[in-house]
């Protein structure tokens, strides 16, 4: 009678520990799979949206359009200095080497091709994005936290005032026009530099317009795409991430050194990211 009794009770307290178990282990890989996902998800919603509020024509009043003016400026003119000085010494640094070296094995033919792989297709998009992260994300990062913390973000939302609509969707436009821009001035001048110096130390013989042209027709409809795309996406998403960092300091006097980091090495994450990406499709 004994061990009819202590059967039963052994097999149901048996069952329900090993349900628990496989239960604790899938609720952990659950949380895993969506603690995994949720910032890539996160973004990718702000990112749509904020391309579906800029294509709407009614949310472009006089205020947006001065908070979008003012980025470009901030992001466009602010970033020109460093810019125009990171392409004359990579235009030293590398396209002259390129065409020293080439012509000493005697590929001079392949300076096209390897310029564009090289310094169009890559160097140039991550050099200006790293250049505007560390110039205009830390300034939107330390923006948006004082908005959160001074209390001018709830003001705005009780006004009636969308601040996403206000402080994000001009600001990501402005940065990724202005990647854009400074993307083509930086190959432009790095590409001069180097052709410059090599004339001048006989390492290139050939016209500007034999040089352009050399360059040009080492160019596809992919190369083309990349030096739009790349600016354009990885602009949006380093103000997403730089203002979303911004806005998560809930007002701790230390909140703000700790989320300066964090958010730096996502925008550079993104980078590279995008730039990966659009590189293996493209």
């Amino acid at each position: 009678m004994t061990e009819v009794l202590k059967n039963p009770d052994a097999e149901d307290l048996q069952i329900p520990s090993k349900q628990y178990l496989v239960m604790k282990i899938l609720a952990g890989i659950g949380q895993w799979t969506i603690g995994l996902f949720r910032p890539f998800v996160i973004l990718s919603s702000i990112f749509i949206a904020v391309l579906l509020q800029s294509c709407r024509p009614v949310n472009w009043r006089r205020s947006l359009v001065k908070e979008f003016l003012r980025q470009c400026y901030l992001v466009g003119i602010g970033s020109l200095p460093f810019i125009l000085l990171s392409g004359v010494l990579i235009g030293l640094a590398m396209i002259f080497q390129f065409l020293y070296w080439l012509g000493v094995v005697g590929q001079r033919e392949l300076v096209g091709q390897i310029i564009v792989m090289i310094m169009v297709r890559e160097i140039a998009p991550i050099l200006v994005a790293l250049v505007v992260v560390a110039r205009s994300g830390s300034v939107n990062m330390v923006e948006m936290s004082h908005m959160r913390t001074s209390g001018q973000y709830r003001m705005l939302d009780a006004q009636g005032i969308d601040p996403f609509l206000f402080f994000i969707v001009p600001r990501c436009l402005a940065t990724a026009l202005s990647m854009f821009c400074l993307t083509v001035v930086f190959t432009l001048v790095a590409i001069a530099t180097g052709f410059l110096l090599g004339t001048a130390f006989g390492s290139s013989d050939k016209t500007v317009i034999e040089f352009v042209n050399l360059v040009l027709s080492a160019m596809s409809a992919g190369d083309y795409a990349i030096i739009l795309l790349k600016p354009l996406i990885a602009g949006v998403l380093i103000t997403v991430i730089t203002c979303t960092t911004g806005l998560s300091v809930d007002g701790r006097s230390r909140q703000l050194a700790q989320v300066l980091p964090l958010g730096f090495i996502k925008s550079v994450l993104a980078i590279f990211l995008v730039s990966g990406t659009l590189s293996l499709l493209l």
